[in-house]
Formats: structure tokens, C-alpha cells, sequence
């Protein structure tokens, strides 16, 4: 693991909500004890407002809601004849445990079992499709490909038809390293329905145009209160642990997306696509899965 993407990864991490407003407090705290104590109480009250806010419903939903309604869902419709049948199905990694302990499903976060889910119902709706899986290990010892794969062989996908790539460390590496496998083929992008707007931006970049499948959507409502429009009870807007969490899996993309745009315009990345391809037969020039 490169020290350039662990930095990334540490300034990544920094920068989202609790450890930032935390950061915040601390510095209002120094400048108390400093004696400068009108401008550190202002930093400690705007921290712990910001962190009661985040924790919100109403404003983890209105952060969310934006990107997750950029892609609309994909639906499969089994009546209506396809002229341009899928080809491949793409499931991007996201975090797990590789605890060999535990079913496989309990080895995935909740992003990553959303994700490989629609995967495998994809798959069995196109059953003449490839399924690409990627994400890499991390501190783990199995990578997200490698646990995806063995989650779809679970639910009877054929292993001739899994694509592993274990190798991509992001978002980034990920397109470059699946685009040319898609080139010219109808494929579907399996993502969180947040993160969708990102990852279609970056395979758009390196020339794929897959269609967008997005999973795991957050900010949600029942019909019945969509059609009603009904108020929902005032315990509903109280700070909760998952709507901060909400909060900073939208504040996490809008980070990767900023990071995007400053990237086009500063430094465009420049890597092989052999880096994170599947190693090819010398016997023939066809890509073969790896398994």
C-alpha cells in the first residue's frame, strides 16, 4: 500500500464530520484555556451545533437526497423484449471483514452486501452477462472481489462467469482497470446509489458509459407518507448515531468529488491499464477471468 494513498486516506478521513468538529472543539478548548475564551467558546458551540445538526434526519436526508437522486433506479423488466442485452454487470468493492469465522454475508458491510445483492439478482436476470467484481484487500486478507465472487458462487453463479479484480485501491483505479474490459459492450454499474454520481464520472473519463444501477439508497420514505405528506413525529428529528452517519457517507462524496474536479484542473493520474487488468492466457489473446 502506497504511502500516497494512505495519506489520502488518513486526509480522507480527517476531513469527515466527527474528526473535524472534534478537531474544531479541541482548538476552542486550547484557545479557553489560552484565554481567548469568546472565540473558543463560538469554535466549541459551532462544533457541537454542526454535530447535533448532522445527526438529523432532515439534514442528513438533504445532504444525501441529491446524489442519490442524480441515477435513477435500474429495473428489470423480464416483459419487454431487450434489442441490446447486458453484457456485463460491474460490482465495485467497498469495506469488509475478512473474518473466515463468520457466514460470508456477516463478512460484509452493508454497502458491500447492498451492492453484490443487486449483483447476483442482475446476474441471474442476464444470465448470459459477465459479473466484474473488484476492490482490494486493504488490512484485510481477502479482497472485496475475492469475497464477492464467493458470495455469488453461494447463490449459484457460475464461476466461469466471475471476473475478479482484486487489485484497485479506489474509485479511480477501479475505472481504469474496468473500462477496457467493457469497451463496446452494454454494461450495468453496480454502486451505492450515493456514490453512483462519482463512479459513473470517473468511468465516463476513461471512455465507458455504462448504465447506471444504483443500490443501498439512504434517504427514503414510506409511500404511504410520500402520498400523505404527512408530518413525521417530532422523536423522529432527535440527534441519532445513523443519521450522522448518513451524513458523513454524503459528506465522504462530496470530498471525492471536489478532489475530481481539482483533479482535472491541476494533475490528470496517469496509470497502465495492465496494472489492475486479469492476467491473460500466453495460449491466446482473450481476457480470462481470474478465479
Amino acid at each position: 500500500m502506497g504511502s500516497v494513498f494512505l495519506a489520502k486516506k488518513w486526509l480522507g478521513s480527517l476531513l469527515l464530520p466527527l474528526p473535524l468538529l472534534l478537531i474544531i472543539s479541541l482548538i476552542g478548548l486550547v484557545l479557553v484555556l489560552k484565554q481567548h475564551k469568546r472565540s473558543g467558546v463560538s469554535l466549541v458551540l459551532f462544533a457541537i451545533i454542526s454535530l447535533c445538526l448532522l445527526s438529523t434526519r432532515p439534514v442528513a436526508n438533504a445532504l444525501i437526497a441529491p446524489l442519490e437522486a442524480q441515477h435513477p433506479p435500474y429495473l428489470v423488466d423480464v416483459s419487454t423484449p431487450n434489442t441490446d442485452p447486458i453484457q456485463d454487470i460491474i460490482v465495485l468493492g467497498a469495506a469488509q471483514v475478512a473474518d473466515l469465522s463468520l457466514p460470508l454475508l456477516s463478512q460484509l458491510g452493508s454497502a458491500g452486501l447492498a451492492r453484490i445483492s443487486e449483483g447476483i439478482h442482475l446476474s441471474l436476470a442476464y444470465p448470459d452477462a459477465r459479473l466484474i467484481v473488484s476492490g482490494y484487500a486493504g488490512s484485510e486478507g481477502r479482497s472485496s472481489a475475492e469475497l464477492y465472487s464467493a458470495v455469488a458462487q453461494s447463490f449459484g453463479i457460475n464461476k466461469s462467469r466471475i471476473i475478479e479484480l482484486p487489485l484497485p485501491q479506489d474509485t479511480f483505479e477501479e475505472a481504469v482497470a474496468i473500462a477496457p474490459l467493457i469497451k463496446g459492450r452494454q454494461a450495468l454499474l453496480v454502486t451505492s446509489a450515493s456514490h453512483m454520481p462519482r463512479a459513473m464520472r470517473l468511468f465516463n473519463d476513461q471512455g465507458a458509459h455504462p448504465t447506471a444501477a444504483p443500490v443501498g439508497h439512504l434517504a427514503k420514505e414510506s409511500l404511504q407518507h410520500k402520498e400523505s405528506r404527512a408530518k413525521l413525529p417530532l422523536y423522529t428529528y432527535l440527534p441519532k448515531a445513523r443519521y450522522l452517519e448518513r451524513s458523513e457517507t454524503a459528506w465522504h462524496e462530496y470530498l471525492g468529488l471536489l478532489k475530481e474536479a481539482v483533479s482535472r484542473q491541476l494533475y490528470v493520474k496517469t496509470l497502465t491499464d495492465s496494472d489492475f487488468l486479469p492476467r491473460k492466457n500466453t495460449e491466446s489473446t482473450e481476457v480470462k477471468p481470474r478465479l
